[in-house]
């Protein structure tokens, strides 16, 4: 018997970004000024985490490697057909994603914690950089978690339970308790990699979505604290550049597993750090922080979309958040993120 079930617990982790559809972490409506009006970047999207109840297992039989592989596919139809409900377009396998999260889905599952940070301090956004990822990404998880005892694996036929109800439960979600749902059923997704791991401790899921608008040229992993790198790419045909922003946060720090377990929302740094901002024709815009006005650069746009812009980046030793901001050409004021790297220097 189980000397302990957790029963379904939903920990509200908000994604706070500088961009589309998230949650701003500072008041933004009225720091920006300009000579015309300027449509602020969207609002409020939470991406969130939960554990749910332990099923009682027969454990004859463990799902292996190749079952787990067939089941992460299998999500990933199941994703698409709520988006089918919801009249969406269909996400893609996303393998640069998917693998982004398979490390940490595994430290889940052997250490019996739930949380978008890893031990090491690492975020998403920057685990998805290391892996190669080139697009913005928008992480949900959920755990299914056997504390004390009680848990010597799974078969195939448990795990896809186990995970199709994680996803029943996250679409169906009612507001304002609804960020999994809409992570899921966000109509700028392009793509998405799902990584499932079976540990010491129970059963770990991370579906992390992605948006393919660009091609980038991969900026470097590391550089020099105070040094200018230059951001070359392209933007899909029909979308426009609204900004391009750089903001810096302290390096991570290893965390406890009992840490990691108090955790809820992760959030691109604080708006306080931003210091740099970019857009097309800036010349006279800026934007205010409690650090001071920082003034918009250009970055030039040709009309096949291809840009470049060099980016000074902060002069100490930090990661630097790099994200660029587009939106339709038919519809300006809905702006969300097509790129995000993660710098270390």
């Amino acid at each position: 018997m189980l000397k302990r079930l957790l029963w379904l617990i939903t920990l509200c982790l908000f994604i706070s970004n500088l961009g589309c559809n998230k949650f701003w972490p500072l008041p933004f409506p009225n720091n920006i000024s300009q000579p015309q009006s300027q449509t602020e970047p969207n609002t409020t999207k939470t991406a969130q985490a939960f554990i749910s109840l332990p099923l009682p297992l027969s454990p004859f039989f463990k799902a292996k490697s190749t079952d787990i592989t067939q089941i992460e596919r299998i999500m990933l139809d199941l994703i698409n057909e709520d988006r089918r409900k919801a009249g969406l377009g269909l996400v893609t396998w996303d393998a640069t994603a998917a693998k982004s999260a398979r490390q940490h889905v595994q430290e889940e599952a052997d250490n019996g914690y739930i949380s978008h940070w890893g031990m090491d301090g690492e975020k998403p956004q920057h685990r998805y950089t290391l892996a190669g990822g080139l697009d913005a990404v928008n992480e949900n998880e959920s755990v299914t978690l056997w504390l004390e005892d009680g848990f010597h694996g799974v078969s195939k036929k448990q795990l896809q339970t186990i995970v199709a109800e994680h996803e029943s439960a996250m679409v169906n979600e009612q507001p304002p308790n609804d960020g999994h749902r809409k992570n899921i059923l966000d109509p700028h997704h392009t793509g998405v990699g799902v990584a499932i791991a079976v540990g010491k401790y129970g059963v770990a899921m991370a579906q992390e979505f992605t948006n393919h608008y660009t091609v980038v040229t991969p900026p470097p992993l590391t550089a020099t604290p105070g040094s200018t790198i230059t951001l070359k790419g392209g933007i899909d045909k029909g979308y426009q550049i609204k900004g391009i922003y750089s903001v810096w946060e302290p390096l991570p720090q290893p965390m406890t597993q009992e840490q990691l377990m108090q955790t809820h929302s992760y959030s691109d740094p604080s708006w306080d750090n931003l210091h740099f901002y970019a857009k097309p024709q800036g010349k006279g815009y800026y934007i205010s922080t409690p650090s001071g006005k920082i003034s918009a650069r250009n970055v030039s746009v040709d009309s096949q979309g291809n840009f470049s812009v060099p980016i000074p980046l902060a002069d100490s030793h930090a990661l630097e958040y790099i994200t660029v901001e587009i939106a339709p050409n038919n519809n300006p004021k809905d702006t969300f993120y097509a790129a995000q790297f993660v710098i270390k220097h």
